[in-house]
């Protein structure tokens, strides 16, 4: 009789016991953080494409505006401060390149800077990245409606650098690019730059 009575305190005991670590250990899972996972099909940004007739990416991005009271009108006018001195610089890399090669310097061209610059902003606005545009078609069909005239004419277009050095240094990597810059037919330049897409042109003529 105290031989049971005992075992069945001791079974007791152990029950107890049992019940108690299991109490504890659903506390402590409880009260650990949970690790988070990642959203399902979430994935990294692909890399910037690179089109291999006659472009490539680039970008360079627009200044800081010091003061934020700045009138909108003001920060326009640093805006496009800033993307002419990134066009300039793109044709003096350029003319850079062509003098290590023996070439003569393009003469760059506002007329055809202008249409370039327009090229690049209509790839912004209409989202694509091509050289045949929705709403001028050719670059050589835009350069003709612009009123630009040429005996010959070539055309590279990029997104996503943040540097002239970076894009001059992008197109002379790809062979078709690197081909135009260094093309002894070509006798003018245009760059035109859209800092809201980051998208580049460059267009060349020879005359």
């Amino acid at each position: 009789m105290n031989t049971q009575m005992q075992a069945q305190e001791q079974n007791a005991t152990q029950q107890q016991t049992v019940q108690k670590q299991a109490q504890e250990q659903n506390q402590q899972q409880q009260a650990a953080p949970k690790a988070q996972e990642m959203p399902k099909g979430q994935a990294a940004a692909p890399a910037p494409k690179q089109d291999t007739t006659t472009q490539n990416q680039a970008a360079a991005p627009a200044p800081k505006q010091d003061t934020a009271q700045a009138k909108p009108e003001q920060k326009a006018a640093a805006g496009n401060t800033a993307m002419h001195e990134f066009e300039s610089k793109v044709i003096e890399l350029t003319n850079a390149e062509r003098r290590k090669n023996g070439l003569k310097d393009l003469a760059g061209d506002n007329a055809i800077s202008n249409v370039a610059r327009e090229k690049s902003t209509d790839m912004q606005k209409n989202n694509y990245f091509s050289h045949t545009s929705p709403t001028y078609g050719s670059p050589f069909d835009m350069m003709r409606d612009f009123g630009i005239t040429y005996n010959t004419a070539g055309e590279n277009i990029a997104q996503g650098q943040r540097t002239p050095e970076e894009v001059v240094q992008a197109w002379m990597n790809s062979e078709g690019h690197r081909k135009n810059i260094l093309s002894d037919k070509f006798t003018h330049i245009g760059v035109g730059y859209d800092q809201n897409g980051h998208h580049w042109t460059q267009m060349f003529v020879g005359r």
